[in-house]
């Protein structure tokens, strides 16, 4: 199967992006180099001038300094080393995945074959660093205000106060239970979404081998496993 060349991107794909990321682009060209990973540009040309790899580094610039700001009005007596603990957890590969999964990206990112895993797709990295050049897109197009507005949308929902604050990572906690308990990693699957585009609610639910013992809601498919975690952590811990 032939990758489609950039001139083949479904218009109305890229609309729906826009509407989920609250932004409308004036140079779209800098939505689809943001969409272009640097090995579908080899593929197809030869290079990979008009990929999105500095994108990437302008966008990632960008996601820690707003995500910074956010956690110091957050916790203003916090030190640098906590913040820099907390904007960790914040701004990482699995977390940016997630987001990306949230803009469904994968449906819309031009990568190379020579980049994709077999039988897995598109890489969560580079999931995670489309995410990062949609932003430095955004900053390219329309300032730091835009961007600004774009990563406060989706790090806001990814902030669990009680998690960062108290060390409370229900997956990390429910993820040891079942690995000392049953030998065995709990499984999460997202089974519904609903809401506007730039405004979704995702329900997830938390299975260990096999049975359903957790379902949560979150703005963010991160959220909504971590309060899955909690239900079914919860729940193993009353039963011991």
């Amino acid at each position: 199967m032939r990758d489609k060349d950039t001139s083949e991107i479904d218009p109305r794909g890229l609309d729906e992006l826009c509407e989920a990321l609250g932004y409308a682009f004036r140079d779209r060209s800098l939505l689809i180099q943001a969409l272009t990973h640097s090995s579908y540009r080899y593929e197809t040309t030869g290079n990979i001038h008009g990929s999105n790899e500095v994108l990437e580094f302008l966008g990632d610039a960008v996601v820690n300094l707003v995500t910074a700001a956010i956690l110091i009005a957050l916790f203003p007596e916090k030190t640098e080393g906590s913040l820099s603990k907390m904007r960790a957890e914040l701004v990482n590969e699995r977390s940016l995945a997630d987001v990306a999964k949230q803009f469904r990206l994968e449906e819309r990112l031009l990568v190379g074959r020579s980049a994709r895993v077999q039988k897995e797709g598109i890489p969560r990295s580079l999931l995670a660093d489309a995410v990062e050049a949609l932003v430095g897109a955004v900053f390219q197009d329309g300032g730091f205000e835009a961007a600004s507005r774009i990563v406060s949308g989706f790090i806001r929902p990814l902030i669990d106060l009680d998690a960062l604050e108290k060390g409370t990572d229900y997956k990390t906690r429910l993820q040891e239970f079942t690995q000392k308990t049953y030998k065995t990693l709990p499984e999460y699957r997202l089974v519904d979404t609903f809401g506007p585009e730039h405004q979704k609610t995702f329900v997830s639910s938390v299975y260990v081998q096999g049975k359903k013992l957790g379902t949560g809601e979150g703005r963010s498919i991160k959220a909504s496993e971590q309060k899955a975690a909690k239900v079914a952590f919860e729940a193993l811990s009353e039963a011991e």
